[in-house]
Protein backbone atom coordinates (compact mmCIF):
# COMPACT_ATOMS: atom_id res chain seq x y z
CA UNK A 1 0.00 0.00 0.00
CA UNK A 2 1.38 3.38 -1.03
CA UNK A 3 0.31 6.98 -0.34
CA UNK A 4 1.26 10.46 -1.53
CA UNK A 5 1.39 12.83 1.45
CA UNK A 6 1.49 16.62 1.12
CA UNK A 7 4.59 17.36 3.13
CA UNK A 8 5.83 20.72 4.48
CA UNK A 9 8.08 19.31 7.18
CA UNK A 10 5.80 20.78 9.85
CA UNK A 11 4.46 18.85 12.82
CA UNK A 12 1.13 17.99 11.17
CA UNK A 13 2.61 16.51 8.01
CA UNK A 14 5.25 14.59 10.00
CA UNK A 15 2.55 13.02 12.19
CA UNK A 16 0.40 12.17 9.18
CA UNK A 17 3.34 10.22 7.73
CA UNK A 18 4.05 8.47 11.04
CA UNK A 19 0.43 7.39 11.53
CA UNK A 20 0.34 5.90 8.02
CA UNK A 21 3.75 4.24 8.33
CA UNK A 22 2.55 2.52 11.51
CA UNK A 23 -0.02 0.73 9.35
CA UNK A 24 2.60 -0.35 6.84
CA UNK A 25 1.92 2.33 4.25
CA UNK A 26 4.81 3.32 1.96
CA UNK A 27 4.88 7.12 2.08
CA UNK A 28 6.03 9.46 -0.69
CA UNK A 29 6.12 13.11 0.40
CA UNK A 30 5.11 15.87 -1.99
CA UNK A 31 6.27 19.42 -1.30
CA UNK A 32 4.74 22.21 -3.38
CA UNK A 33 6.59 25.50 -3.88
CA UNK A 34 4.27 28.45 -4.47
CA UNK A 35 5.32 31.91 -5.71
CA UNK A 36 4.73 33.12 -2.15
CA UNK A 37 6.13 30.36 0.04
CA UNK A 38 8.97 27.86 -0.17
CA UNK A 39 9.48 25.39 2.67
CA UNK A 40 11.29 22.81 0.54
CA UNK A 41 14.54 23.00 2.50
CA UNK A 42 12.87 22.17 5.84
CA UNK A 43 10.76 19.52 4.12
CA UNK A 44 13.85 17.82 2.67
CA UNK A 45 15.52 17.75 6.09
CA UNK A 46 12.48 16.24 7.81
CA UNK A 47 11.85 13.74 5.01
CA UNK A 48 15.40 12.45 5.40
CA UNK A 49 14.87 12.02 9.15
CA UNK A 50 11.67 10.04 8.49
CA UNK A 51 13.33 7.97 5.79
CA UNK A 52 10.76 8.83 3.12
CA UNK A 53 11.14 9.88 -0.49
CA UNK A 54 10.34 13.55 -1.15
CA UNK A 55 9.16 14.92 -4.48
CA UNK A 56 9.39 18.71 -4.81
CA UNK A 57 7.35 20.50 -7.48
CA UNK A 58 7.00 24.19 -8.28
CA UNK A 59 3.76 25.78 -9.42
CA UNK A 60 3.59 27.35 -12.86
CA UNK A 61 1.44 30.13 -14.29
CA UNK A 62 -1.74 28.27 -13.36
CA UNK A 63 -1.14 29.36 -9.77
CA UNK A 64 -1.31 33.03 -10.77
CA UNK A 65 -4.51 32.41 -12.74
CA UNK A 66 -6.00 30.86 -9.62
CA UNK A 67 -4.83 33.76 -7.44
CA UNK A 68 -6.40 36.31 -9.79
CA UNK A 69 -9.80 34.60 -9.84
CA UNK A 70 -10.19 32.08 -7.00
CA UNK A 71 -13.41 30.11 -7.18
CA UNK A 72 -13.93 30.30 -3.41
CA UNK A 73 -12.56 33.78 -2.82
CA UNK A 74 -9.99 35.03 -0.32
CA UNK A 75 -9.45 34.81 3.40
CA UNK A 76 -8.82 37.84 5.60
CA UNK A 77 -6.18 39.16 3.17
CA UNK A 78 -5.41 37.95 -0.36
CA UNK A 79 -5.10 34.29 0.57
CA UNK A 80 -7.17 31.90 -1.59
CA UNK A 81 -6.60 29.03 0.84
CA UNK A 82 -9.32 26.66 -0.40
CA UNK A 83 -8.38 27.06 -4.06
CA UNK A 84 -4.67 26.82 -3.24
CA UNK A 85 -5.16 23.57 -1.32
CA UNK A 86 -7.33 22.18 -4.11
CA UNK A 87 -4.67 22.96 -6.70
CA UNK A 88 -1.98 21.24 -4.59
CA UNK A 89 -4.13 18.14 -4.30
CA UNK A 90 -4.64 18.01 -8.05
CA UNK A 91 -0.86 17.81 -8.40
CA UNK A 92 -0.88 15.10 -5.74
CA UNK A 93 -3.57 13.18 -7.65
CA UNK A 94 -1.40 13.21 -10.78
CA UNK A 95 1.58 11.95 -8.82
CA UNK A 96 -0.63 9.26 -7.29
CA UNK A 97 -1.48 7.99 -10.76
CA UNK A 98 2.15 8.18 -11.95
CA UNK A 99 3.50 6.28 -8.93
CA UNK A 100 0.68 3.77 -8.68
CA UNK A 101 -0.23 4.95 -5.18
CA UNK A 102 -3.51 3.99 -3.53
CA UNK A 103 -4.50 7.33 -2.02
CA UNK A 104 -3.42 10.86 -1.09
CA UNK A 105 -3.08 12.08 2.50
CA UNK A 106 -2.52 15.42 4.23
CA UNK A 107 -1.79 16.64 7.74
CA UNK A 108 -4.97 18.73 7.83
CA UNK A 109 -6.82 18.87 11.13
CA UNK A 110 -10.51 19.69 11.28
CA UNK A 111 -11.07 23.19 12.65
CA UNK A 112 -7.38 24.07 12.87
CA UNK A 113 -7.47 26.89 10.32
CA UNK A 114 -10.58 29.02 9.79
CA UNK A 115 -9.95 29.68 6.09
CA UNK A 116 -9.68 26.12 4.81
CA UNK A 117 -10.12 23.45 7.49
CA UNK A 118 -13.66 23.63 8.72
CA UNK A 119 -15.36 20.30 8.10
CA UNK A 120 -17.52 21.57 5.24
CA UNK A 121 -14.41 23.10 3.62
CA UNK A 122 -12.51 19.83 3.91
CA UNK A 123 -15.39 18.08 2.16
CA UNK A 124 -15.45 20.74 -0.55
CA UNK A 125 -11.69 20.41 -1.14
CA UNK A 126 -11.97 16.62 -1.42
CA UNK A 127 -14.65 17.04 -4.08
CA UNK A 128 -13.06 19.85 -6.11
CA UNK A 129 -9.67 18.17 -6.19
CA UNK A 130 -11.29 15.11 -7.80
CA UNK A 131 -9.92 12.82 -5.09
CA UNK A 132 -13.14 12.42 -3.09
CA UNK A 133 -12.82 9.19 -1.08
CA UNK A 134 -9.14 8.79 -1.97
CA UNK A 135 -8.17 11.75 0.19
CA UNK A 136 -7.27 10.69 3.74
CA UNK A 137 -6.65 13.01 6.68
CA UNK A 138 -5.08 10.66 9.24
CA UNK A 139 -5.03 13.15 12.12
CA UNK A 140 -8.78 13.85 12.02
CA UNK A 141 -10.04 10.73 10.21
CA UNK A 142 -12.25 9.42 13.01
CA UNK A 143 -14.38 12.59 13.09
CA UNK A 144 -14.68 12.73 9.30
CA UNK A 145 -16.61 10.47 6.89
CA UNK A 146 -14.93 7.16 6.07
CA UNK A 147 -12.64 7.22 3.04
CA UNK A 148 -12.15 4.52 0.40
CA UNK A 149 -9.03 2.98 2.05
CA UNK A 150 -10.96 2.69 5.32
CA UNK A 151 -14.05 1.19 3.68
CA UNK A 152 -11.94 -1.37 1.80
CA UNK A 153 -10.01 -2.35 4.91
CA UNK A 154 -6.65 -1.06 3.67
CA UNK A 155 -6.52 1.33 6.64
CA UNK A 156 -7.70 0.53 10.17
CA UNK A 157 -9.87 3.46 11.16
CA UNK A 158 -9.30 2.78 14.85
CA UNK A 159 -5.58 3.43 14.43
CA UNK A 160 -6.23 6.82 12.83
CA UNK A 161 -6.68 9.91 15.00
CA UNK A 162 -9.51 12.30 15.98
CA UNK A 163 -7.70 15.58 16.56
CA UNK A 164 -9.58 18.85 16.04
CA UNK A 165 -9.18 22.54 16.76
CA UNK A 166 -6.21 24.90 16.82
CA UNK A 167 -4.17 23.76 19.81
CA UNK A 168 -0.76 22.14 19.30
CA UNK A 169 -0.17 20.90 22.85
CA UNK A 170 -1.88 17.53 22.35
CA UNK A 171 -0.23 17.08 18.97
CA UNK A 172 3.23 17.71 20.41
CA UNK A 173 2.60 15.33 23.29
CA UNK A 174 1.35 12.65 20.89
CA UNK A 175 4.43 13.08 18.69
CA UNK A 176 6.76 12.63 21.66
CA UNK A 177 4.94 9.74 23.33
CA UNK A 178 3.95 7.67 20.30
CA UNK A 179 6.76 8.31 17.86
CA UNK A 180 9.65 9.58 19.96
CA UNK A 181 9.85 12.93 18.20
CA UNK A 182 12.33 14.82 20.36
CA UNK A 183 12.50 18.10 18.45
CA UNK A 184 9.06 19.50 17.68
CA UNK A 185 9.20 21.74 14.57
CA UNK A 186 8.36 25.35 15.27
CA UNK A 187 5.45 26.83 13.29
CA UNK A 188 6.71 28.35 10.08
CA UNK A 189 6.20 31.99 9.11
CA UNK A 190 3.57 30.82 6.64
CA UNK A 191 2.37 32.13 3.31
CA UNK A 192 2.88 35.87 2.87
CA UNK A 193 -0.54 36.14 1.21
CA UNK A 194 -1.95 35.92 4.74
CA UNK A 195 0.16 38.83 6.01
CA UNK A 196 -1.28 42.34 6.47
CA UNK A 197 2.02 43.92 5.44
CA UNK A 198 2.16 42.09 2.10
CA UNK A 199 -1.47 42.27 1.02
CA UNK A 200 -1.43 45.88 -0.34
CA UNK A 201 1.21 44.94 -2.92
CA UNK A 202 -0.75 41.91 -4.07
CA UNK A 203 -3.99 43.90 -4.27
CA UNK A 204 -2.24 46.56 -6.33
CA UNK A 205 -0.99 43.89 -8.73
CA UNK A 206 -4.41 42.25 -9.08
CA UNK A 207 -6.22 45.56 -9.46
CA UNK A 208 -4.12 46.73 -12.39
CA UNK A 209 -3.36 43.48 -14.21
CA UNK A 210 -6.08 41.03 -15.15
CA UNK A 211 -3.75 38.06 -15.65
CA UNK A 212 -0.56 38.52 -13.58
CA UNK A 213 2.38 36.22 -14.23
CA UNK A 214 4.96 34.52 -12.05
CA UNK A 215 7.33 37.35 -12.92
CA UNK A 216 4.82 39.83 -11.52
CA UNK A 217 4.76 37.82 -8.29
CA UNK A 218 8.55 37.63 -8.08
CA UNK A 219 8.86 41.42 -8.13
CA UNK A 220 6.50 41.95 -5.17
CA UNK A 221 8.95 41.44 -2.27
CA UNK A 222 11.56 43.91 -3.43
CA UNK A 223 12.05 47.60 -2.64
CA UNK A 224 9.38 50.28 -2.59
CA UNK A 225 6.47 49.89 -4.99
CA UNK A 226 5.22 53.24 -6.28
CA UNK A 227 2.18 53.49 -8.54
CA UNK A 228 2.47 56.20 -11.22
CA UNK A 229 -0.91 55.60 -12.86
CA UNK A 230 -3.10 52.56 -13.70
CA UNK A 231 -0.68 51.49 -16.44
CA UNK A 232 2.72 51.98 -14.78
CA UNK A 233 4.58 51.56 -11.51
CA UNK A 234 8.16 51.86 -10.29
CA UNK A 235 10.05 49.65 -7.85
CA UNK A 236 12.93 51.47 -6.13
CA UNK A 237 15.54 49.43 -4.29
CA UNK A 238 15.96 49.92 -0.55
CA UNK A 239 19.15 47.89 -0.15
CA UNK A 240 21.85 46.37 -2.34
CA UNK A 241 20.00 43.03 -2.40
CA UNK A 242 16.90 44.78 -3.77
CA UNK A 243 18.93 46.32 -6.57
CA UNK A 244 20.52 42.96 -7.38
CA UNK A 245 17.07 41.37 -7.53
CA UNK A 246 15.79 44.11 -9.86
CA UNK A 247 18.77 43.50 -12.16
CA UNK A 248 17.96 39.80 -12.28
CA UNK A 249 14.25 40.41 -12.91
CA UNK A 250 15.04 42.81 -15.75
CA UNK A 251 17.30 40.18 -17.34
CA UNK A 252 14.54 37.55 -17.38
CA UNK A 253 13.19 36.76 -20.88
CA UNK A 254 9.77 36.09 -19.32
CA UNK A 255 9.51 39.54 -17.78
CA UNK A 256 6.69 42.00 -18.18
CA UNK A 257 7.61 45.06 -20.24
CA UNK A 258 9.96 47.24 -18.23
CA UNK A 259 13.07 49.42 -18.22
CA UNK A 260 15.81 49.69 -15.61
CA UNK A 261 17.43 52.89 -14.35
CA UNK A 262 20.75 52.26 -12.59
CA UNK A 263 23.10 54.82 -10.98
CA UNK A 264 26.07 55.62 -13.21
CA UNK A 265 28.29 58.23 -11.54
CA UNK A 266 27.13 57.93 -7.91
CA UNK A 267 26.14 55.25 -5.39
CA UNK A 268 22.39 55.05 -4.91
CA UNK A 269 19.15 53.25 -5.57
CA UNK A 270 18.18 51.65 -8.86
CA UNK A 271 14.62 51.76 -10.18
CA UNK A 272 12.66 49.30 -12.30
CA UNK A 273 9.85 50.91 -14.32
CA UNK A 274 7.11 48.45 -15.34
CA UNK A 275 4.76 49.60 -18.09
CA UNK A 276 3.37 48.34 -21.40
CA UNK A 277 4.89 51.46 -22.95
CA UNK A 278 8.30 49.80 -22.56
CA UNK A 279 9.76 47.80 -25.49
CA UNK A 280 9.77 44.03 -25.72
CA UNK A 281 12.61 41.96 -24.25
CA UNK A 282 15.63 41.94 -26.56
CA UNK A 283 14.47 44.85 -28.75
CA UNK A 284 17.70 46.24 -30.25
CA UNK A 285 16.09 49.40 -31.64
CA UNK A 286 13.61 50.46 -28.98
CA UNK A 287 11.27 53.37 -29.57
CA UNK A 288 10.79 55.77 -26.68
CA UNK A 289 7.37 57.39 -26.86
CA UNK A 290 6.66 60.72 -25.21
CA UNK A 291 4.71 58.94 -22.49
CA UNK A 292 7.53 56.47 -21.86
CA UNK A 293 10.02 59.33 -21.73
CA UNK A 294 7.93 60.97 -19.00
CA UNK A 295 7.79 57.70 -17.08
CA UNK A 296 11.57 57.30 -17.35
CA UNK A 297 12.15 60.83 -16.10
CA UNK A 298 9.89 60.14 -13.12
CA UNK A 299 11.61 56.82 -12.42
CA UNK A 300 14.97 58.61 -12.40
CA UNK A 301 13.61 61.23 -10.03
CA UNK A 302 12.35 58.52 -7.71
CA UNK A 303 15.74 56.82 -7.78
CA UNK A 304 17.25 60.11 -6.58
CA UNK A 305 14.50 60.66 -4.04
CA UNK A 306 15.43 57.45 -2.25
CA UNK A 307 19.19 57.86 -2.57
CA UNK A 308 21.54 59.75 -0.25
CA UNK A 309 21.65 63.39 -1.50
CA UNK A 310 25.20 63.79 -0.26
CA UNK A 311 26.27 61.16 -2.77
CA UNK A 312 24.48 62.24 -5.95
CA UNK A 313 24.66 66.03 -5.53
CA UNK A 314 28.46 65.97 -5.73
CA UNK A 315 28.39 64.09 -9.05
CA UNK A 316 30.37 66.11 -11.62
CA UNK A 317 30.58 67.62 -14.15
CA UNK A 318 27.04 66.96 -15.45
CA UNK A 319 25.24 66.14 -12.23
CA UNK A 320 23.79 62.72 -11.38
CA UNK A 321 23.46 60.34 -14.32
CA UNK A 322 21.83 56.98 -14.72
CA UNK A 323 22.35 54.01 -16.98
CA UNK A 324 19.07 53.32 -18.77
CA UNK A 325 18.63 49.70 -19.80
CA UNK A 326 15.85 49.56 -22.37
CA UNK A 327 15.18 46.59 -24.60
CA UNK A 328 18.63 45.24 -25.49
CA UNK A 329 20.36 48.62 -25.38
CA UNK A 330 21.93 50.84 -22.76
CA UNK A 331 22.26 54.63 -22.69
CA UNK A 332 23.34 57.30 -20.23
CA UNK A 333 20.65 59.78 -19.17
CA UNK A 334 20.66 62.77 -16.81
CA UNK A 335 18.65 62.39 -13.61
CA UNK A 336 16.77 65.34 -12.18
CA UNK A 337 15.21 65.96 -8.83
CA UNK A 338 11.47 66.48 -9.18
CA UNK A 339 9.39 67.66 -6.20
CA UNK A 340 6.20 66.59 -7.96
CA UNK A 341 6.94 62.93 -7.30
CA UNK A 342 6.05 63.51 -3.64
CA UNK A 343 2.40 63.03 -4.63
CA UNK A 344 2.97 59.50 -5.98
CA UNK A 345 1.31 56.86 -3.75
CA UNK A 346 3.66 54.29 -2.27
CA UNK A 347 2.30 50.77 -2.00
CA UNK A 348 4.12 49.88 1.17
CA UNK A 349 3.85 47.85 4.34
CA UNK A 350 1.40 48.85 7.02
CA UNK A 351 2.78 49.85 10.39
CA UNK A 352 3.83 46.87 12.49
CA UNK A 353 1.58 48.02 15.31
CA UNK A 354 -1.44 47.56 13.03
CA UNK A 355 -0.61 43.91 12.44
CA UNK A 356 -2.82 41.65 14.58
CA UNK A 357 -1.18 39.09 16.83
CA UNK A 358 -1.37 35.55 15.57
CA UNK A 359 -1.53 32.43 17.61
CA UNK A 360 1.45 30.11 17.08
CA UNK A 361 -0.76 27.40 15.62
CA UNK A 362 -2.07 29.86 13.00
CA UNK A 363 1.45 30.57 11.77
CA UNK A 364 2.21 27.06 10.58
CA UNK A 365 2.29 26.81 6.82
CA UNK A 366 -1.16 26.08 5.44
CA UNK A 367 0.28 24.33 2.40
CA UNK A 368 1.69 21.14 3.81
Amino acid sequence: MKAIVLFSGGLDSILACCVLQRQGVEVIGLNMITPFHDCSRDAAKRAKELGIELVTLEFGEEYMAMLAKPKWGYGSNVNPCIDCRTLMLRYAAKLMEERGADFVATGEIAGQRPNSQKIHQLTLISRDSGLNGKLVRPLSARILPKTDPELSGQLDREQLRAFSGRGRTKLAAYARQEFGVKQIPQPSSGCVLCENSYAPRVRDMLKHKELPTLWDAKILPWGRRLRLDPTAFVVVGRRAEDCDALDELFASPKRSRCVLVYPDNYNGASALLVTDEAPEYGDENPTISDKLAQYIETAGSLALRFSNPDRYRVAKPNGPQGRLFIGATKMIIPLKENPEVDSIPIIQEQEKKAKPKRRPEESEEAAE
